[in-house]
């Protein structure tokens, strides 16, 4: 585990003797003796969390919490209290610490609740810079997080196409997000129209009619090409002379695969010129654990509920195939934000081999992610021998290369 501790303990012996066992665990450890020491090093950019004793001659742990708390109230506090104080470690709960512990600590113990507190933090801090994106205009990044190569290479085409005026066709497999990029395309835009979708399967002449006339000066966006009639790719044809408006066209299948099957010709040089394939969660592996993350956080706003701790969640969800895609993804978010999803596998479907099996898939794949696809420094990251790792890569159908970043 890595993070950053700022420990505050006044007895020195202690304080050496916790942060020789934090650094043994793989933490950065800034050590500090008295509430002045620590207060400059606590602020709302700090992107750890705090290790604080309670009894502390001066100011002491409240003191230290309550300063955090007022700088940040998200910031972790991890209060330490010795066996006949546990009346002030609920006081400190109360307060809004985010755990307490009783001295003397267990080493494991310590690193648990340190690391999940970290994890924590650093969820926290990513979603305030999705949400500084936001604000800043990048919907792209907020819609579509990730590092994956395919997330990336999506982001550069939408917004790229967002200051071209020209007709864009999105393709994907179900559930991909093609909806959720024809808004992207429509936000990143410089236009202040209305956004007008149009569904093809049941396209008429009156709805195409009514549709024009709603989306002047602004989108017009016709999902499932690839079920629209011969007469309907005529009247889609013919709109697109002296358009008032953007037009946006959406199919599972590719372009390509379209003119195969028979779409008309005209109708598929007029859309072949901006093509955006929008990838399904097959091809964003390394993305899986930011978008579980936003799904969570959305489920959570929208149900007035708090952030649950879903570190945990996060390695089940990277070891999982998602084959439905978004949809199915976004159906087990809102279970754990619910507090019905089980963490791990249900035991009625796998047993303790697979468990363990998925587990050990998970770290890989993130071992994976951190280090860019390097298998050579994902295998020293897990201290394993590169034989043993390439061995584990094969028994788990993985491909280093596909976490590749761009």
């Amino acid at each position: 585990m890595s993070g950053h501790v700022l420990l505050v303990e006044d007895d020195r012996a202690l304080r050496a003797s916790l942060a020789q066992t934090l650094d043994l665990a793989g933490f950065q450890i800034t050590q500090t003796g008295t509430y002045i020491e620590a207060k400059d090093h606590i602020a709302a950019s700090f992107d750890g969390v705090v290790l604080t004793d309670i009894r502390m001659p001066g100011k002491d742990g409240f003191d230290v919490l309550q300063l955090a708390k007022m700088r940040d109230a998200d910031l972790p506090v991890i209060v330490l209290t010795g066996e006949g104080d546990i009346p002030m470690a609920v006081r400190a709960m109360n307060g809004g610490a985010h755990d307490f512990l009783t001295k003397p600590c267990p080493p494991d113990a310590l690193v648990r609740v340190l690391s999940k507190a970290l994890e924590l933090r650093k969820l926290t801090l990513k979603t305030r810079a999705l949400e500084r994106r936001l604000e800043r205009g990048d919907v792209a990044a907020v819609n579509f997080p990730g590092p994956s190569l395919a997330a990336s290479n999506l982001r550069k085409s939408l917004r790229h196409y967002a200051s071209v005026p020209v007709a864009v066709h999105f393709s994907g497999p179900e559930g991909s997000g093609k909806r959720i990029a024809c808004h992207t395309l429509h936000a990143l835009s410089d236009s202040k129209g209305p956004f007008v979708a149009v569904n093809c399967r049941d396209l008429t002449a009156e709805k195409v009619q009514s549709a024009v006339i709603e989306a002047q000066g602004g989108t017009l966006c016709l999902r499932w090409l690839d079920d629209t009639s011969a007469k309907n790719q005529l009247a889609v044809l013919q709109l697109m002379d002296g358009l008032g408006f953007r037009l946006i066209t959406s199919s599972n299948a590719p372009l390509q695969e379209l003119h195969r099957q028979g779409l008309n010709p005209d109708l598929f040089y007029a859309l072949d010129v901006a093509t955006i394939p929008v990838p399904g969660l097959a091809l964003r592996k390394e993305d899986l654990p930011d978008v579980f993350d936003s799904f969570v956080r959305q489920a959570c706003r929208t149900l007035n509920r708090s952030m649950p701790d879903i570190a945990e969640y996060r390695t089940i969800v990277s070891a999982r195939d998602w084959p439905a895609n978004l949809p199915e993804l976004r159906n087990y978010a809102q279970r754990v934000a619910l507090g019905l999803q089980e963490t791990g596998f249900n035991p009625t479907q796998a047993g303790l081999s697979q468990q363990m099996e998925a587990f050990e898939r998970g770290v890989i794949v993130e071992a994976l992610a951190r280090c860019g696809g390097r298998a050579a420094l994902a295998a020293q990251d897990l201290n394993l021998p590169r034989k043993t790792f390439y061995d584990k890569l094969k028994r788990h159908n993985l491909k280093p290369e596909e976490f590749k970043r761009g």
